[in-house]
């Protein structure tokens, strides 16, 4: 009990508007391991929902489906928003600066390398469904041999029990619990009035699951026949835990790793890095996606969380 008050306090602290230093102290070192730990019995937990309750949320996102280009125009027309009125009044401080011909730059200008790095990520999630909705691609062949071969190694090596293990792990990625993760961090930054924090938060989840819906319904590609009683919402291209964990759990690393120590800041991330890589691998090895679904997931997640992060450390350079 002691420990998990522990963990509570240090994750609290973790989006105080104040720095450690500033506080008189430093979080736990214990704190990254707890995090980790308490990711993945939560998971266990939500393995334990009821299979109706997740087959209610798959058919409230297909009733969605319509209606999401619709929402993705309106959410990226909001963030376009957003982003003038943050960059308004530096804008402005630009334009006086140069009409009384002062030399010195308000902020470091804009890098092009997230724009740049989020396009490529993307362009290449888009040819990889071309390749593989078309059967006359040049690429469509290798990437469809690709899937088969790593198909065939999770029937013959996954066993019955790992499988098993596997779904605890797959449901630290499901939409259910990256919602209430994702629900969870914004209350805590809306607590603390860290409100362009919040902001990018909900921004990059909210973008992640419509671009996401959207890629599914253009490539409509069917998934592996053999989904082991698992419960899945929309077509199989691309992967919705892997582009989902990248992000939420990539963001989460971005927000706590300024209030912990350095030696517990890269034990935090790798020990993020790996639940996000058993995430991408368990929805091969469970057969719920193709390999190359996977892959095109991973590049979604990392387009999105690229921007996010260049926007953070923006504003941070602005400020």
């Amino acid at each position: 009990m002691m420990a998990g008050m522990r963990c509570h306090l240090t994750f609290l602290h973790a989006f105080s508007p104040l720095p450690s230093r500033a506080a008189g102290r430093t979080p736990g070192r214990a704190a990254p391991w707890w995090l980790c730990l308490v990711l993945l019995h939560a998971g266990s937990v939500q393995a334990m929902v009821p299979t109706q309750a997740a087959q209610q949320v798959a058919e409230g996102l297909a009733r969605l489906d319509p209606w999401i280009p619709v929402l993705l125009s309106l959410w990226l027309l909001l963030g376009a928003y957003c982003w003038m009125r943050f960059t308004q009044p530096l804008r402005v401080q630009q334009r006086l600066r140069m009409q009384l011909e002062a030399g010195a730059p308000v902020a470091p200008p804009l890098s092009p390398w997230p724009l740049a790095g989020a396009a490529l990520c993307v362009a290449a999630v888009l040819l990889l469904g071309q390749a593989l909705a078309n059967p006359a691609h040049a690429l469509h062949a290798l990437l469809v041999g690709w899937d088969e071969a790593a198909q065939r190694w999770s029937q013959q090596h996954v066993s019955v029990s790992v499988r098993a293990y596997l779904r605890h792990v797959t449901d630290v990625g499901d939409v259910l619990w990256l919602g209430m993760l994702s629900v969870l961090v914004a209350a805590l930054l809306a607590l603390r009035r860290r409100w362009l924090l919040l902001q990018v938060w909900v921004f990059a989840i909210g973008l992640n699951g419509l671009s996401t819906r959207v890629l599914k319904n253009a490539f409509d590609r069917a998934r592996p026949e053999a989904l082991h009683e698992l419960v899945t919402s929309g077509a199989s291209f691309p992967s919705g835990h892997t582009a989902g964990s990248v992000v939420v759990y990539g963001l989460l690393w971005w927000l706590l790793r300024g209030r912990v120590p350095r030696r517990s800041r890269t034990v935090l991330g790798a020990g993020l890095a790996v639940l996000v890589a058993l995430i991408a691998a368990s929805r091969i090895w469970l057969e719920a996606h193709f390999a190359s679904d996977v892959v095109a997931g991973g590049l979604l997640g990392l387009a999105i969380l690229g921007l996010a992060i260049g926007v953070l450390e923006r504003a941070r350079a602005q400020s």
